[in-house]
């Protein structure tokens, strides 16, 4: 399902099964694979590569050429909680994550969003499987 309300450039290739959201943007030649969520103004940059199950949540940001490996999770929520009255109480994440240009994120890796704020993966980056 692509929302109406989403932006593809041209020669966007988009899998099976996707969910785009209402002000997300995905650039000239990127490539979304099959079963891939893309959350409300998610930016994804020109010729990226997003494998299968990919997940982008609200507000995150894909750099230029990057390539995102299967089951990959960008902008879920981080560890945030803290004791009030002997319980755990949840602390929103304000934050979001921004990945710069020509990176690659290894498969199963999980990019929390930041609690105040955002997570910043810096150009060039490279990311193994399976890091938090």
């Amino acid at each position: 399902m692509i929302s109406a309300g989403a932006t593809l450039g041209d020669g966007v290739r988009v899998g099976a099964f996707c969910v785009i959201e209402d002000g997300a943007v995905v650039a000239d030649g990127a490539l979304i694979g099959a079963h891939a969520h893309l959350g409300r103004n998610a930016r994804v940059g020109a010729h990226a590569r997003l494998h299968p199950r990919v997940t982008v949540l609200d507000e995150c940001t894909i750099g230029a050429r990057c390539i995102v490996h299967s089951g990959t999770v960008i902008g879920s929520d981080g560890f945030g909680f803290a004791q009030e009255d002997g319980r755990w109480a949840k602390i929103p994440q304000l934050g979001a994550v921004v990945i710069g240009d020509d990176v690659e994120i290894g498969a199963n890796c999980s990019i929390d969003r930041g609690a105040l704020d955002d997570t910043v993966i810096g150009d060039g980056c490279k990311l193994d499987n399976l890091i938090q």
